[in-house]
């Protein structure tokens, strides 16, 4: 049994310590400013109470301090602890740390881009990157004035930029893409003659319907390189024409490029190896991109050669 000095003796320590960190915290800026906004509601004996709550919340840091990938040298966890009264105690409320909130909204605007097949210069293109010359500014301005109205909801016709080879059609089309993504709108940015091919492929896997329906459904739709593809009855009326018409009728944006302009896809997917010339079945694919675009013609050299 503990002798009746040694308790006392080590009951007057318990209650120095007490006391000194009783004082730490009170005469700490950032108590003094909590206990100024709660005038009146706070007591020495709530304090004493939660001298542990109250140590951490005092001795933890305000400041951040970036250490990469989200992280924070001052608040490991993610977490700055703000300070609430309730019921006469102080309680430790955990917020999200501003690197951390950042990282976080950084991953959630990355993740509204979803693309398929498109090369890596492309889905990081951005209208400040961008190479300007006055053949291709009204297509630009055209393309961020899309953008805009698209994500106020005040349109949702899109653009259908045709022009040469390597003129930086897909270019634009990642800009738009990531435009959009600032205003936390998603996009799904395919490159046609791929994807294509995936569908096909899905057949072994049973993965076909998932992603033709990801594709139909997509918030915004980019489709990169329409015309390009190997033309089959299949992937102009069960694939193109279909997901076309059912943004069309869903009023749902589209953005698509091409090496064709649009009165020349007729020609493009009138015929078919296997079903002959379906001349009819061409133009009712081309109605739906004139009802879901608008043609925009984009000039100049061919940026892979220079």
């Amino acid at each position: 049994m503990e002798p009746l000095s040694s308790y006392i003796k080590n009951s007057q320590k318990i209650q120095e310590n007490n006391d000194r960190i009783y004082h730490e915290i009170v005469n700490h800026p950032k108590m003094k400013a909590f206990m100024a906004a709660h005038e009146g509601e706070i007591t020495r004996s709530m304090i004493q109470n939660d001298l542990m709550v109250l140590k951490h919340y005092v001795n933890q840091k305000d400041e951040c301090e970036p250490a990469g990938d989200g992280k924070c040298l001052s608040h490991p966890d993610g977490f700055i602890i703000k300070l609430e009264i309730r019921q006469g105690r102080f309680n430790m409320v955990y917020k999200k740390c501003p690197i951390r909130e950042k990282y976080e909204d950084f991953l959630k605007r990355e993740s509204l881009i979803q693309s398929f097949h498109i090369p890596r210069d492309v889905r990081e293109a951005t209208f400040d990157s961008i190479y300007i010359n006055e053949g291709r500014r009204q297509v630009l301005e055209n393309a961020i004035t899309k953008a805009s109205k698209i994500a106020r909801g005040e349109d949702y016709r899109g653009l259908y930029l045709y022009g040469e080879f390597g003129i930086g059609k897909s270019y634009i089309l990642g800009c738009i893409a990531n435009e959009l993504k600032e205003k936390s709108i998603s996009s799904m940015m395919i490159y046609v003659p791929e994807i294509l091919r995936d569908l096909k492929a899905g057949f072994n896997d049973g993965t076909t319907n998932e992603r033709y329906d990801a594709i139909r459904n997509a918030e915004v739709l980019i489709l990169d390189d329409l015309g390009a593809e190997d033309v089959t009855a299949w992937s102009r009326d069960e694939v193109i024409t279909s997901i076309l018409n059912y943004r069309m009728v869903e009023q749902l944006p589209t953005f698509i490029s091409s090496n064709f302009a649009i009165d020349d896809l007729v020609g493009r997917y009138a015929y078919t190896k296997t079903n002959g010339k379906e001349e009819t079945k061409a133009l009712r694919m081309v109605e739906r991109i004139r009802a879901l675009c608008e043609e925009v013609e984009l000039k100049g050299d061919n940026l892979r050669r220079s």
